[in-house]
Parts: structure tokens; C-alpha cells; sequence
């Protein structure tokens, strides 16, 4: 019966190529370590052929115990080790001790036999150590490629990697960046994503080995102030955070904040890498709302003022009506009984004694809505001439300043002042007529407006040679209807000077006085002018 012969199995065939995978792999892994053997340093592999040559002479001591017999075999397999591991420089060192050992100990060479063994003996380990040499250059051959195949997976991972954060970056609002700070001082930007065009105005390129160019576009108050900031974070390694203005070729001046992290150098320069953006919109709305809320502030402060003096006023105006009021009360049940017994003398006093308390009420009346209006009307300040402004108040006052013969001289600045007009003008009215109302009998008033600039301060004073009050009276004088005189020997409500203190506080203006009784007053009033 014929023989059947199976064709070869798929494993059966397999064999070999798995052996090969399992002998690659075993040299991938041994040709790294072998291959540091071989770039170890020269010292290193020479010690390694002592070590084999001392391995040599201790195992042919062990195998054979004396001379006689493969002399030369046991020196092999130590060499063989040595050649395999050290490469050529310990395979020749041991070689060298080894040829020195057998002529001076173990076997010196004594006749032909003896020679063509030892020269059998080195063509051998020379063999040995060509093969060493050539096995560990391969081995340091396949450890270069893993190597340059693991640095090119690396580089393309790396490349990877640049260009998914390119475009994260360049997404960005801001610039990513890193800038470089050198022991010299002199700066570059080794990375900046393409949003440096729009952020900084400057290409990648201008600034890209020298920094300069941008560094000379931060504003001049705030240079210094980053400066210091490098400075500071270069030398505690902490993060830098600044805000600063920035003179955008053609956003004109914006701002800029930036963080960035410090790294130091090997040769002691500083790199920061950090983010970089415009937040001037952001600035621009903090800024309104500080501005905002200051105005709120200010009107809450105002307001709270304005209601003081409102239920202040309001007490002491209810008490000054009272009197006429209770007067026309009681003189009207005086009218009825002369009246009733037609007593035209008693008729004719109750009737003029009401008339005069009905104008004093309707003159209290009258004063209360001015103060009220000037408390409560919006300031529409404007910019102003302060001589033109105060000629043209004294114009409205001509036919009061040439009835009462005053003298009134103006020496004041031609300075620019911002205010209301008409409320600047009532402030003026009632300082001159308060002037020319308290001047002392039987003598021409002499009014003085004087004013002058210091600091940006004005300082604007009116001052008479009139009657004058006591020093102690400075601030009451500028209640409502604080009266230091009686009303048949200076007429009045008492309310102008609360009305000109008034107007000067919601200005922002201080209104002060000083005076002597009998040596006449001063009144002043400071202000700062706009720049």
C-alpha cells in the first residue's frame, strides 16, 4: 500500500518566522544595553578585558590544574565574553594579558610545534575579536534605527501636536507667546502665534528675534511699572499678570493684559510663556460703571443734603410763617369789633397791620419756592468767562447799585470756570445786594470783588466796609432765615446767604465768611478751575 505524505501544516510553517520574531525581539531588547557597553568610555571596556583576562587565567586554573592539555581552549570562551561585551579594546586587552600570562607562566613557546599552535591559538581570538566587534557595531546599528524611528514617531507626534495648538491658539482671542529675557537684557519672542498681527499690530518675524520693536509701544506710564514687573517675576519665579496700555499702529492706544509663567534657562536667561489680549472694551465698560456708580454716589450724598436742608428749612419757614399768620388771625377779630362799632382808627390800624403780615407771609412764601427750586432744578454746568460772567450779574444790578450810590470795583481773572449761569448769577446778586443792604448809615457802601488763581484754585471774594457781625456768626449766617438783625432795621426774609451757600454746595464750592462788627465782611467762595 502506497504511503500518503501529509502536506506541511500552517503552524509547521510558521515555525521559522515566529522563531525569527522571538530572536529580533530578544536583540532589540539586549542591543540597547550592549550598545551602551560600547559607547561606554575606553577606561571602562579596557577593565572588562582585565576582568576576562584574571576570568581567563582562574578558569584554566580550575579546568586543568596544570599545563598539559587544550592549553589554549580554556582561554577562549573568558575571551569570547570579553570581545562580545567590551568590543575590540577589551577583546585586546585581555588578548594582550592573556599572551603574557601563557609565555611567562603557563607555557612559554619552545619549538615549531609549539608556535604554530600559539599562532593557531591568535588567529583564533583574532576571529573572535573581528566577530565581537562586528556584533557589537550591529547591535549599536539597530539601537541607532529603534532610536531614529522612536525620535521620527516623536517628531511627527510632536508636529502633531503644533499644529492642533496652532490652531487652538490662532481660534484664541489673544496671542499665545513666549518671550525671552536674556542676563543682558535684550528680549525675543522665540514662539508667537499669528494672532499677533491683531493684538500687537507687528508681524511674527519683526519681533521674533528681537522684541524691541513692540516693547518701544508700550505707553510711557506704564513702562516702567512692566519693567519692574519682568523684574520682580524673573527673580521669585511667579507668575506674571499685568494690565497695560499699548499704542496700537492702528487701534491707536488700546489695553492689554497678560499673564505668563517663568521658566529659567540653562545659561540663566528667563522665558515666559503666556496669553496675551485686548480687553480695552472691558476697560472701557469697568470705567462706566465706576463713573456710574460715582454719579449715584454723588446724587445719594445730594439728595440726602438737599432733604437735610428741606426739612431744616421746612421747621424753621413753619415758624417764621406762624407769625403773620397768627397776626391776621388776631387782627382780623380786631377788624370785626372796630368794625362793629365803627371805629374807623381801630379799622384802619387792623387792616394795615394784616396787609403788612400778608406780604411778609407771601414774601416768606415767595423765598421758600426760589430756595426749593434752586435745591431741586439740574445743574446744566457750563464752561464760562468769570470777569464776563460777573460784569454781566452786575449789569442786572445797576439800578440797585446806582439808587444806593455803591461803589463796586472788579478785579477779577479772565480765567475759564464751569458752572450754572443763572444760579452763578443769583449767587453774585445776593452777595452784592447783601452788601449794599448791611452797609452803615449815612456812608456810600464800597464793594470790592476781587479774585485770583493758585494751584488751579480760585479763590473769589466780595467784602464790604459795612455794619460787620461777630466771628461766631460765620456759619449762621448761612441758615434759612437766620436773621442777626431785626427785620424794621434791615428788611428781609433772611434766606438770600442760605440760597448763595446752597447753590456753592452743589457746585462742589466752598462759601465762606469772616467779619468783625463795625469793620465790614468777606465772603469767599473757592473753586477749582477744569484743566
Amino acid at each position: 500500500m502506497p504511503s500518503l505524505k501529509m502536506p506541511p501544516t500552517a503552524a509547521s510553517s510558521d515555525l521559522p518566522h515566529a522563531e525569527r520574531g522571538r530572536l529580533r525581539a530578544l536583540i532589540v531588547a539586549l542591543a540597547p544595553r550592549v550598545a551602551r557597553w560600547y559607547r561606554s568610555p575606553l577606561s571602562w571596556r579596557i577593565a572588562i578585558g582585565l576582568l576576562a583576562a584574571a576570568a581567563a587565567v582562574g578558569w584554566r586554573m580550575v579546568i586543568t590544574g596544570e599545563s598539559g592539555g587544550h592549553l589554549y581552549l580554556t582561554f577562549h570562551l573568558p575571551l569570547l565574553v570579553a570581545s562580545f561585551v567590551g568590543g575590540a579594546a577589551s577583546g585586546v586587552t585581555a588578548l594582550l594579558v592573556i599572551v603574557a600570562v601563557i609565555q611567562f607562566w603557563v607555557a612559554p613557546v619552545d619549538g615549531l610545534d609549539d608556535a604554530l599552535a600559539f599562532a593557531a591559538f591568535l588567529t583564533t581570538d583574532a576571529f573572535i575579536i573581528i566577530v565581537g566587534e562586528a556584533f557589537q557595531r550591529t547591535l549599536t546599528h539597530v539601537d541607532n534605527l529603534e532610536t531614529l524611528r522612536a525620535m521620527e514617531r516623536l517628531a511627527a507626534q510632536n508636529a502633531r501636536l503644533v499644529e492642533q495648538f496652532g490652531n487652538v491658539a490662532l481660534a484664541a482671542p489673544g496671542v499665545v507667546f513666549s518671550f525671552r529675557l536674556d542676563t543682558g537684557g535684550f528680549s525675543s519672542c522665540p514662539y508667537l502665534a499669528e494672532n499677533v498681527r491683531n493684538v500687537f499690530g507687528v508681524a511674527p518675524e519683526e519681533i521674533c528675534d528681537n522684541a524691541a520693536p513692540m516693547l518701544r509701544r508700550i505707553h510711557g506710564d506704564d513702562a516702567e511699572r512692566m519693567r519692574a514687573s519682568f523684574a520682580r517675576s524673573a527673580a521669585q519665579m511667579t507668575l506674571l499678570r499685568e494690565e497695560f496700555r499699548y499704542d496700537h499702529p492702528s487701534k491707536g492706544t488700546i489695553w492689554l493684559e497678560t499673564q505668563a509663567q517663568p521658566v529659567r534657562q540653562a545659561d540663566g536667561s528667563t522665558v515666559w510663556h503666556g496669553y496675551a489680549q485686548d480687553v480695552t472694551e472691558r476697560r472701557r465698560e469697568e470705567a462706566a460703571r465706576l463713573a456710574a456708580e460715582r454719579a449715584l454716589e454723588q446724587r445719594i450724598v445730594e439728595l440726602e443734603r438737599v432733604n437735610e436742608r428741606l426739612a431744616r428749612f421746612a421747621y424753621v419757614a413753619s415758624h417764621d410763617l406762624q407769625e403773620p399768620l397768627r397776626k391776621i388771625v388776631a387782627f382780623s377779630q380786631m377788624l370785626d369789633a372796630a368794625v362793629a362799632s365803627s371805629d374807623q382808627k381801630d379799622i384802619s390800624y387792623a387792616s394795615e397791620v394784616m396787609r403788612g403780615s400778608a406780604l411778609r407771609a407771601r414774601e416768606l412764601v415767595e423765598d421758600l419756592l426760589v430756595y426749593s427750586r434752586i435745591v431741586e432744578a439740574p445743574l446744566k454746568l457750563q464752561r464760562r468767562n468769570l470777569r464776563v460772567e460777573i460784569q454781566s450779574a452786575l449789569a442786572d444790578l445797576s439800578e440797585l447799585i446806582e439808587e444806593s450810590d455803591a461803589d463796586v470795583s472788579l478785579d477779577a481773572p479772565c480765567v475759564e470756570f464751569e458752572a450754572d449761569p443763572p444760579q452763578f448769577a443769583r449767587l453774585m446778586h445776593n452777595l452784592v445786594s447783601n452788601a449794599i443792604k448791611f452797609r452803615r448809615q449815612g456812608e456810600t457802601p464800597r464793594i470790592a470783588i476781587h479774585g485770583h488763581v493758585e494751584d488751579s484754585v480760585l479763590r473769589l471774594s466780595v467784602s464790604d466796609d459795612g455794619v460787620g457781625f461777630e466771628a461766631k456768626y460765620a456759619s449762621a449766617i448761612f441758615e434759612p432765615f437766620k436773621r442777626l438783625h431785626s427785620k424794621a432795621e434791615y428788611p428781609g426774609t433772611g434766606i438770600g446767604l442760605a440760597i448763595c451757600k446752597t447753590i456753592a454746595d452743589r457746585h462742589g464750592w466752598t462759601l465762606t465768611a469772616r467779619s468783625q462788627p463795625l469793620q465790614g465782611a468777606t465772603f469767599e467762595v473757592t473753586m477749582r478751575l477744569p484743566s
